[in-house]
């Protein structure tokens, strides 16, 4: 019955403290009030209440544990408790924190955990800790001496009751050294001998503390010092609690350590704290009476959870540890100093492989980068050590942890340690060198796709230089002597257990393994992965390589969900859009006179071609693009809405040659060019409608895997700098390292002359591509921008409406060779993307930032044998329109798949995605976004039945010939 009564109020007491942890973080209602006024005045002497709390437990501590026996024994206990517990709640709250809820403070609860002394984490823990440390010291000095330090204790925590804010820095988690003392004060206590006098002591402290607070805000200068009599700082609060504690000592005994520390390790911890802000913050709950049940309650839970994992620690996962630690502080010094040595001896090989693969994975991350500078993006660039062993170091030490788990798998399969170690340094060394030349070769590092194809690992080896090849084998060689000399003359005979080697041979494939979750939104392993900040930078390869290291970008592409499933989706579905579409066809057909076969179509992309004089802000003296913007208005033109920004371009071109949108796609697969096509058996494109079909891009050509791509979309011939189809006309503007726009309009009417019957020619251009404030031309001075908004550079500007000028003069000149060829030629001209030197708000100005110029022009020939310009739902449209766009505009009958994509663009709205993200460069889709012909945002759920069942089958249809059965294969040519 005394232990129940003892356990109680012990529970009292940590709920005490833990209401003034938990409930003033809230934000309760209360805490609103700060002026003059008895609002106030509740709220200061609430708070002052509750801020007893952790004063009365941290002299309680004092004064039980400072009577325990094995006082070295429960320090390491309590840092080890602390450490374990810490580092576990910081990883399953990051587990359980998905992109709506995240709690982005995760490195910090991970390092406050690991390293608690050194960064001044959980004060109420490490005061009682240190405080058990100097009493150690004190304890062993005369009465007289520890009577002064009793005095000096008092006067330090009185000083400050003068000053505000603390005068000793005594503030927030800057209370280590307070409540140190607090456990001092405690630890040098008596029982209450006169109960009277000290509860009179205690009713008139309270009396002044509360008339202090009541008065505090009519008399305060300012609201920095509202909360000077309402902390646990102030020595009227400390006061009371110690009044209280020397009359309920005689009534509590021994203290459960365990779930006490435990209890405080759960209230202390950041990442829990915010977690459990969240529910609050996102209802706009701050009712202070329902935050005051919902922390009770909160509190309450967590106490049992301290319960539970206090019984862990004591019978199950630490009870050796406990026991050791218990024989350990028995020794002398000189023994534990030697126990000490053995441990690390026994464990030097461990410790040396955690090492090893820290090295290794620190260095890969480093050598990914070329300088000494790395820019994550646009905003900023970091010195790579600093942002390596700074800002990435926990995706450093996870790396490290995978490299560690690897080594000790291949140890338990040989159970040869230098094997293990050297072999897993190899692999590592490999995996660098094979990364840094596919980079030089491709800029695109190493991607599980590249290991699907035999293929590419001979293009692989091909890349890599004789003298690289001869250095490799010698240090192989070097390596390999090594690991046989160390086998002989230095073995390592770990005792596996055959629990324990089960357990390494099983631990390191499951944590792998958890690669084929980290893309899946809303997965534990998802969310643990944001949590320590990877950034899988789909869009960007090598970048995604530079700041997350070879190894974990790599496996950030194992899991690719391509597609989630449509409703209904079955081979019963797919025929009946088949047959549907197949009669919309036909009726289209009825009107149309020509095949597209026959054709000589033109898709031209210009890089980031959009005018300026669209973005809010910007005022330029003249249009740059005056040609342009004429046969925007005399023929088929418009707004494209572009699904990137400052990026992205080979999205735009993917859904122009296919028809698909980007915003139909899973969030883990925004660039399809380099994570689908290549594994598609079949990839239906513009392409399929013509026997003939050349691709031209005046500059490398291995980006976003064009090569491969283009290979599959089945074209004849791709013509880029470097290839066996020579790009003949190299034409530069002024100081521009990139072709110019009337070279690459030069080259494709090489292609055009070249072929007598019909033709598919996809230009890609580079001209207008960034950077921009390099002053590559002499800017016109009549084009030059007279306002920018805020936050852009005027010069960025300038130079690129330069640029975007000449390809309007190059365009007036290439029509002008178009219509003196007499075969029909229709030319789609559309930019890709804005260039990202905009400093707008993303969110106010998104759709203007996603709008770039498009046309569709048909040559003299072509409109005199049935070609003709619309206007009808042409202002705002879509990359993926294209194919439909010039079908209607050429008058070419359609197949039952570019019939939906005709119904695609005449009865839906513009299809977008990301309009009006935070970010400025997508790395995940966000879903669909629709543009109507007014320029404004419509929700999905707006659109008619119709609309919606339109929409549903183009989802299937693509979803199918993607990720889907393939029921479509054999219908799609």
């Amino acid at each position: 019955m005394k232990k129940v009564r003892y356990n109680f109020i012990w529970i009292l007491i940590a709920l005490w403290a833990g209401v003034y942890q938990l409930y003033w973080q809230l934000s309760p209602h209360l805490a609103d009030y700060n002026n003059p006024s008895f609002h106030t005045s509740i709220y200061l002497i609430v708070k002052g209440l509750t801020a007893i709390g952790p004063d009365l437990l941290l002299i309680l501590l004092g004064y039980f544990i400072s009577r325990s026996i094995n006082r070295e024994s429960f320090i390491i206990k309590g840092w080890l408790n602390t450490l374990g517990l810490g580092l576990l709640v910081s990883v399953l709250v990051a587990m359980s924190s998905n992109k709506l809820n995240q709690v982005a403070n995760f490195n910090t609860s991970f390092f406050d955990s690991l390293f608690p002394v050194i960064r001044n984490s959980y004060p109420l823990i490490f005061g009682a800790l240190f405080g058990l440390l100097m009493y150690s010291v004190i304890n062993n000095l005369d009465l007289a001496w520890q009577r002064k330090i009793k005095i000096g204790i008092w006067v330090l925590i009185a000083i400050p009751i003068f000053s505000y804010p603390n005068i000793w820095g005594w503030s927030n988690n800057f209370l280590v050294i307070f409540y140190s003392l607090l456990f001092l004060l405690g630890s040098q206590m008596g029982q209450c001998s006169n109960l009277r006098s000290t509860t009179f002591l205690g009713i008139l402290a309270f009396g002044i503390n509360v008339l202090l607070q009541g008065l505090i805000p009519i008399f305060s200068i300012s609201g920095e010092t509202i909360l000077r009599y309402s902390d646990v700082t102030n020595v009227l609060t400390v006061l009371i609690a110690y009044l209280i504690s020397t009359i309920i000592i005689k009534y509590i005994g021994e203290i459960n350590w365990r779930v006490i520390f435990s209890f405080l390790v759960l209230i202390e911890n950041k990442s829990l704290l915010i977690r459990l802000l969240l529910p609050l913050k996102l209802h706009n709950q701050h009712s202070s009476f329902k935050v005051g049940i919902y922390t009770v309650t909160w509190l309450l839970i967590v106490l049992l959870l301290a319960f539970l994992w206090s019984l862990c620690t004591k019978y199950l996962f630490f009870k050796k540890i406990n026991e050791s630690l218990t024989k350990f502080v028995e020794h002398p010094l000189s023994i534990q100093l030697q126990i000490v040595k053995e441990v690390f001896k026994d464990q030097f090989p461990n410790v040396l492989l955690g090492g090893v693969a820290y090295v290794l994975s620190a260095t890969s991350m480093l050598l990914m980068n070329n300088g000494l500078n790395v820019s994550p993006n646009v905003d900023a660039s970091y010195n790579i050590f600093a942002y390596t062993f700074v800002t990435r170091e926990t995706l450093v030490i996870f790396a490290a942890v995978l490299i560690f788990l690897t080594a000790k798998f291949i140890q338990a399969i040989t159970n040869r340690y230098w094997v293990s170690l050297i072999l897993v340094s190899i692999i590592n060394i490999v995996i660098v060198i094979a990364n840094r030349e596919k980079i030089a070769a491709r800029n695109e590092p190493i991607l599980p796709s590249d290991l699907l194809m035999v293929s590419v690992a001979k293009e692989i080896f091909g890349m890599v230089s004789h003298s690289v090849w001869i250095l490799a084998l010698i240090i192989l060689a070097i390596l390999v002597v090594l690991t046989i000399w160390l086998e002989h003359n230095y073995p390592i005979k770990t005792k596996w257990g055959i629990a324990k080697r089960i357990l390494f041979i099983l631990l390191g494939p499951l944590v792998f393994s958890t690669s084929l979750l980290w893309n899946h939104q809303g997965s534990i392993f998802s969310n643990l992965m944001i949590s320590i900040d990877d950034q899988p930078m789909f869009y960007n390869q090598l970048s995604g390589a530079r700041i997350n290291g070879p190894v974990i970008q790599f496996m950030n592409n194992i899991d690719v969900e391509v597609m989630a499933k449509p409703s209904g989706y079955s081979q019963t579905t797919m025929d009946r859009i088949v047959k549907e579409y197949d009669l919309r066809a036909k009726d289209i057909n009825k009107t149309r006179d020509n095949k597209l076969e026959e054709q000589n179509v033109i898709f031209n992309l210009s890089e980031s071609f959009a005018n300026p004089q669209r973005v809010p802000g910007v005022t330029l003296r003249n249009n740059p693009i005056p040609y342009i913007t004429k046969m925007i208005k005399e023929n088929t033109g418009g707004l494209m809405i572009s699904s990137g920004y400052g990026g992205g371009t080979a999205n735009m071109e993917y859904m122009a040659l296919t028809g698909f949108a980007l915003s139909n796609f899973s969030p883990t697969l925004p660039t399809p060019y380099t994570q689908l096509v290549n594994n598609l058996k079949q990839d239906p494109s513009i392409v399929d409608s013509f026997k003939y079909a050349v691709a031209i891009h005046p500059y490398n050509g291995v980006f976003y895997n064009r090569i491969g791509v283009y290979h599959k979309f089945g074209f004849n011939k791709f013509l880029y700098l470097g290839s066996k189809y020579p790009i003949r006309h190299q034409k530069k503007i002024g100081r521009s390292p990139y072709l110019s726009d009337e070279a690459s309009y030069r080259n494709v009417l090489d292609q055009l002359n070249g072929k007598r019957n019909g033709q598919f020619i996809n230009l890609v251009t580079m001209q207008n591509h960034f950077p921009y404030d390099q002053h590559f031309y002499n800017n016109f001075k009549e084009y030059e921008a007279i306002k920018v908004s805020d936050g852009t550079n005027i010069d960025s500007v300038n130079d690129f409406t330069t640029g975007i000028h000449y390809t309007d003069e190059a365009m007036k000149r290439f029509i002008v060779s178009l219509d003196k060829i007499q075969k029909p030629i229709t030319l789609v001209f559309y930019g890709d993307h804005l260039p990202g030197i905009y400093a707008n708000n993303m969110e106010k100005d998104g759709i203007k930032l996603h709008e770039t110029d498009y046309f569709v022009y048909s040559n003299s020939y072509a409109r005199e044998h049935g070609a003709k310009n619309f206007h009808k739902d042409t202002k705002y449209i879509s990359p993926n329109d294209f194919i439909a766009i010039v079908a209607k505009q050429t008058n070419s009958k359609v197949n039952w798949y570019q019939a939906l994509l005709t119904d695609v663009y005449e009865k839906l709205p513009a299809i977008g995605e990301g309009l009006q993200s935070s970010s400025n460069v997508n790395t995940y889709n966000n879903g669909s976004e629709f543009i109507n012909q007014d320029g404004k945002l419509v929700k999905e759920k707006s659109l008619t039945s119709k609309q919606k069942q339109i929409l549903h089958d183009y989802r299937l249809v693509q979803y199918d010939i993607t990720a889907g059965k393939h029921y479509l294969s054999k219908n799609m040519k």
